[in-house]
């Protein structure tokens, strides 16, 4: 017994926990070029191609950091966020979401959103934005 203790906490102390992202962005050749992106960095990755889909997923998991394109299909981000801020309000509390736009910042409307990240950032700076996010 105490041999099975000493390996379950050796095994523990070991372990690393994964981030998880929830990308949303009604474009589906965008949402798997993030989510390889993100994958390939060693994050645990969500996909949905729509606000609705996306509160869906956000009543079933966990995520520690939302990005999300600006029009998601369904609706806008920034009416995604409002939605997130009535149906599950803690969230917004300790989960940042970033935009994934083409937009400039100034284009982008005041919103619960913490940042955003330029659509056309290499594969390096949009994984330093995210861990930045994520800090």
């Amino acid at each position: 017994m105490q041999k099975s203790l000493e390996n379950l906490n050796s095994t523990s102390k070991n372990q690393t926990f994964k981030k998880s992202i929830l990308v949303i962005d009604d474009s589906t050749d965008m949402l798997e070029l993030r989510k390889t992106i993100l994958e390939m960095d060693g994050f645990t990755v969500f996909t949905a191609a729509s606000g609705t889909e996306a509160l869906k997923i956000l009543d079933e998991v966990k995520v520690d950091l939302i990005l999300q394109d600006f029009s998601l299909g369904d609706m806008s981000g920034p009416e995604f966020l409002k939605h997130l801020e009535i149906e599950q309000p803690k969230i917004l509390k300790v989960v940042p979401v970033v935009f994934l736009t083409g937009m400039d910042k100034k284009e982008v409307p005041q919103t619960k959103a913490v940042g955003l990240i330029n659509k056309s950032a290499g594969t390096d700076q949009f994984l330093k934005s995210v861990h930045s996010y994520l800090s």
